[in-house]
């Protein structure tokens, strides 16, 4: 056997040391997943919706690609996700708005998605009135100022940056009807416009789609909104920003890695978003195309953000 001599041994293992510290440094133990009973993000498995929502299959794929993390689920309203998001818990929610800059909640991964445009979502009685009124598509600025409408939404709910400033500016929320039950948080808006104690909320056509084909609360429709733009929306995984030791930097580029090589390209996890979003986004693959698939096929592309809401989940 060769003996070593000192030096040479202690140079050896200081080495090895810190290669060792380097590796777990950069590696995370554990991610907690958020959601939250919102349809149709997030649903139960059942021959309606054999792989969940719209972002329970990500979540599944993701937990499955990443064997050598601990995963956990933890269902928390909304407003409990931005909480605990903010708090700093290791923590990622799937289904988020994308950002390309940080906020003091969330980090967020590459575009996961593409929804449509905000709509006014109203009964279809109402919306014969809405349209008559304030034209089609809606002109929003006009709705929110109308007081003959009774503006209703979930408390945690926020949209694009224009819509919400828009909703600011005209006192929107502040004189609207807000619902502040954890418990199915969509179902709750649809059923207070089916019941007449609301008369019209802002969200996408194709939640109104869902409860239209899946559900008794089929009285409710979706109506475009004026816009100089197609404000298209754009789904991210979002991490927590001040979870310790770069936990969202950490976890978002094993996350990303694993979104491009394998999971959105898949045809099974478009098939997951085609199946909630096609109905009333005919041009869906179009746009997955262009604005999903197309960046991660060519890295040097920049990624356009869209005029993006600034809340957790939707």
């Amino acid at each position: 056997m060769i003996k070593l001599p000192n030096i040479i041994k202690i140079i050896l293992c200081s080495t090895i040391s810190l290669a060792s510290f380097a590796c777990s440094s950069n590696n995370i133990d554990e991610i907690t997943w958020l959601y939250s009973n919102t349809a149709p993000f997030h649903l139960a498995k059942h021959e309606q919706s054999p792989n969940g929502g719209l972002c329970d299959y990500l979540t599944e794929q993701l937990i499955k690609e990443l064997p050598q993390i601990k995963h956990s689920r933890l269902q928390l309203p909304n407003q409990r996700i931005t909480k605990y998001l903010t708090e700093g818990h290791a923590a990622c929610h799937p289904c988020m708005i994308y950002r390309k800059t940080s906020t003091v909640r969330a980090i967020y991964s590459i575009p996961t998605t593409v929804y449509p445009p905000f709509s006014i979502i109203t009964t279809k009685n109402n919306a014969k009135t809405i349209s008559r009124q304030h034209g089609s598509p809606v002109r929003l600025i006009n709705l929110l100022i109308d007081n003959s409408f009774i503006f209703g939404q979930t408390a945690a709910r926020q949209f694009t940056n224009e819509i919400n400033t828009i909703a600011k500016n005209t006192g929107a929320k502040e004189k609207g009807s807000l619902s502040w039950g954890s418990e199915n948080e969509s179902y709750a808006v649809i059923s207070r416009l089916n019941h007449g104690y609301i008369d019209y909320s802002i969200d996408y056509p194709f939640v109104a789609d869902y409860y239209n084909r899946f559900t008794k609360q089929d009285n409710v429709i979706a109506l475009p909104i004026e816009a100089p733009k197609n404000t298209f929306v754009l789904g991210a995984v979002g991490c927590s920003a001040t979870a310790p030791n770069n936990f969202a930097e950490k976890a978002l580029k094993i996350i990303n890695e694993k979104l491009k090589q394998s999971i959105l390209p898949s045809e099974k996890y478009q098939e997951s978003q085609r199946k909630w979003l096609k109905n009333t986004f005919t041009d869906f693959d179009e746009y997955y195309q262009q604005l999903i698939l197309q960046p991660i096929a060519q890295p040097s592309s920049v990624v356009q953000e869209a005029d993006q809401p600034s809340e957790a989940g939707r």
